[in-house]
């Protein structure tokens, strides 16, 4: 029996970690770590399905926010001023994306207006400024939506999974 059950056991952790893989790069904190109020991992309703490994970063208005790990930006969207706690939004929020090694990217969500001081093909490093925080799109206070990502296909839109970020570099 003893025998059966670990074989059992290790099946499920085998399928766990397919279910919710975990990044290869090491990631940076991507806010000042002193400008931080609390790190939430489970609260927001959008963090469902592939967004099941986003994690938001409560900080003020205007914390600036940091690349976590050096790569090329590969989107801007800067150009929303609206956001609030209705889905109604969920198209209006600026973000940055960054294309870093192993097919990684992370996502930066809910940025000031024309915070962004990067541009598309910039290459940048970690810590590097890249925008500050703001209440565009889809939120109901102000906070970083931080996600690592792979695309699983050919739409940048859908064919993603976030990946699960188990420490930050300090």
């Amino acid at each position: 029996m003893t025998v059966k059950h670990n074989k059992v056991s290790a099946e499920l952790r085998v399928a766990e970690k397919a279910n919710s893989m975990s990044t290869i790069n090491s990631y940076s904190l991507p806010v000042p770590k002193e400008k931080l109020q609390r790190i939430d991992r489970t609260s927001s309703p959008a963090h469902v399905g592939k967004l099941r490994n986003a994690i938001d970063f409560i900080v003020a208005e205007n914390t600036p926010v940091l690349a976590a790990a050096d790569g090329i930006v590969t989107f801007v969207k800067d150009d929303s001023h609206i956001g609030g706690p209705s889905i109604e939004y969920w198209h209006d929020s600026n973000f940055i994306v960054i294309q870093h090694p192993n097919g990684e990217y992370s996502r930066y969500d809910h940025l000031a207006h024309r915070s962004a001081v990067v541009r598309t093909g910039q290459y940048i490093k970690r810590g590097q400024v890249i925008a500050s925080v703001g209440m565009t799109g889809f939120t109901y206070l102000p906070h970083l939506h931080f996600q690592v990502f792979i695309f699983t296909g050919n739409n940048i839109w859908t064919d993603f999974d976030t990946l699960a970020i188990t420490e930050f570099l300090t």
